[in-house]
C-alpha cells in the first residue's frame, strides 16, 4: 500500500505541474510512471489519496496521445470474480485530460484498475493492479 501512495502523490505532483505547464502547442507527455499500450499512455492520481475502502472517490486522468478518448473506466476484484458495486462516470475536460467520479473499492484486498482508450482507431486496455488493506 505505501508504494502505491508514494507513487500516487508523486505522480498528483508531476500531473499538477504538467496541466499548469502544458499549452496546446507542446505534444503530449505524462511524467512516469504511466501506464503504455499500443501507442495508448494513461497517468491518474485519485484526488482523495490515500484511496480507503468503502469510501468513494474522484481521478484525474490524462491520456496520450492528447486526442484519444477514454471509453471505459472500471475495477474488478479478479480473486473474487465480481466489480465494484457503483458505476464509475467519467468527462473530457480537454487536451487529454479526464475527470472520474463515483469509484469505491467496497472490499479490503486486490483491485484491477481499467481504462478503455480509444486513440486512431484502436481500443486498448489498460490496467494497474492496487491493493487495499
Amino acid at each position: 500500500m505505501m508504494a502505491c501512495v508514494r507513487r500516487r502523490v508523486w505522480l498528483a505532483c508531476s500531473l499538477g505541474a504538467f496541466a499548469l505547464n502544458a499549452s496546446a502547442s507542446e505534444p503530449c507527455a505524462i511524467p512516469e510512471p504511466s501506464l503504455k499500450k499500443g501507442g495508448v499512455a494513461v497517468g491518474w492520481v485519485a484526488e482523495n489519496s490515500p484511496i480507503t475502502v468503502g469510501r468513494h472517490f474522484a481521478m484525474n486522468v490524462r491520456l496520450c496521445p492528447a486526442d484519444a478518448k477514454l471509453v471505459r473506466v472500471d475495477a474488478t476484484m479478479p480473486e473474487h470474480r465480481h466489480g465494484m458495486n457503483y458505476k464509475a462516470s467519467f468527462a473530457a475536460l480537454g487536451e487529454g485530460r479526464w475527470r472520474v467520479e463515483g469509484m469505491m473499492f467496497h472490499m479490503p484486498g486486490r483491485w484491477l484498475l481499467r481504462f478503455d482508450v480509444s486513440a486512431a482507431g484502436r481500443t486498448e486496455t489498460l490496467t494497474e493492479s492496487i491493493t487495499l488493506p
